[in-house]
């Protein structure tokens, strides 16, 4: 890790070349308790990145919750996070090869104002940036502050909106689906809270301020776009959300959504480039929005026995076709976890960062997704 600079920022940003990769996002106009995304865009300005390090940190007035964007989504590199405080982040965005961060979005930060923050103007910063070319030399680099002008709000204010309505294992908003594992990021009480999709309550697995995972009901009517309400208090926000048979995606190790994937190997340790699966071995993906299983069930339970997808399930490990041997609830876990177990082709050649992908129907599991082989 890299010490925290005592220069001004501004002094800082001074001594770097004018030509120098950056880092930036629009000023923002909220709410107070209503969410706003900015996009955080990378600009190479013909610089060679390959590895990058900063600390974001955010006024108390706000709350960030940070998630990849679409072009670091598509690339070889990933991102970790670690809390330095409660308004600082570290984060990190390498990969395990040499390739270069591609121009473009690289992250997306929900920035949510107290419900009774003061009107003003607040700021996410971005401080004690490190940036790397592929030989590992330092490069110049710099980022532009966020400003964030908070109006005033009349009473309590609660904000969610369809960005914000994320499927847990990608992070990334569609169509929800039955027994998917959703994360709901906005302007959301940290307690005392229920959701319900067409009036059924959905099991909910974490509620923090802000942030909320729960499981869509299994029997969830695709008939007609299911209405979705958060209840706090004597109060309620009803949002209409659209809704499909299937919205698979797989988690991963950085709970981000990209690089190496939440898989076990045949012994049930974890893969990991430094720990890959044998080809010809079994390995086990969990993901989640793989739909109705048979048999279904029971809402926010704990899965007692197998229960297999009502719709068979296809895979693919760099490129070739992988047999699925079983495809369905993880047993043990919580029912809307799935696990699907696939076997490694014995020909597929030695890849520490292979792409994985999932088919279920005509839905495919988001790329970006990495199982490590020997």
């Amino acid at each position: 890790m890299f010490c925290r600079s005592l220069f001004p920022l501004s002094f800082l940003l001074a001594t770097i070349p004018l030509n120098s990769a950056v880092l930036s996002a629009p000023a923002q106009i909220a709410v107070a308790g209503q969410p706003v995304i900015a996009s955080m865009a990378f600009s190479s300005e013909g610089q060679s990145i390959s590895g990058l390090q900063f600390d974001l940190e955010w006024d108390q007035a706000l709350d960030l919750k940070l998630v990849i964007g679409d072009q670091l989504r598509g690339s070889t590199k990933s991102l970790f996070t670690y809390p330095q405080g409660p308004h600082s982040l570290r984060c990190l965005l390498v990969g395990t090869d040499l390739a270069i961060l591609p121009d473009g979005e690289l992250l997306k930060a929900f920035l949510i104002p107290g419900s009774f923050s003061t009107p003003g103007i607040v700021q996410m910063r971005v401080t004690n940036v490190s940036a790397a070319d592929p030989s590992g030399n330092s490069m110049p680099f710099r980022a532009d502050t966020v400003n964030v002008t908070i109006q005033s709000a009349s009473g309590l204010s609660v904000g969610l909106t369809s960005d914000g309505i994320l499927n847990a294992a990608s992070l990334l908003p569609g169509p929800i689906s039955p027994g998917e594992i959703i994360t709901l990021l906005g302007g959301l009480p940290a307690a005392d809270m229920a959701l319900l999709f067409n009036g059924v309550r959905a099991p909910i697995l974490y509620a923090g301020l802000n942030q909320v995972n729960a499981v869509v009901p299994f029997g969830l009517d695709l008939s007609a776009p299911p209405a979705m309400e958060v209840r706090f208090g004597d109060r309620s926000l009803k949002i209409p959300v659209p809704a499909t048979a299937v919205s698979p995606a797989i988690f991963t190790l950085n709970s981000a959504g990209d690089g190496p994937g939440a898989i076990l190997n045949e012994d049930y340790s974890v893969n990991s480039p430094s720990n890959p699966a044998a080809r010809g071995s079994v390995v086990m993906l969990y993901g989640t929005g793989f739909g109705t299983l048979n048999p279904q069930p029971p809402d926010g339970q704990a899965v007692g026995q197998l229960a297999s997808t009502k719709v068979p399930v296809t895979a693919t490990i760099g490129g070739v076709p992988a047999p699925v041997l079983y495809a369905g609830a993880a047993p043990g876990l919580i029912a809307g976890l799935a696990q699907v177990n696939v076997h490694i082709p014995a020909d597929i050649s030695p890849d520490p960062s292979a792409p994985v992908v999932l088919k279920i129907g005509s839905a495919t599991t988001p790329a970006g997704v990495t199982v490590s082989i020997q």
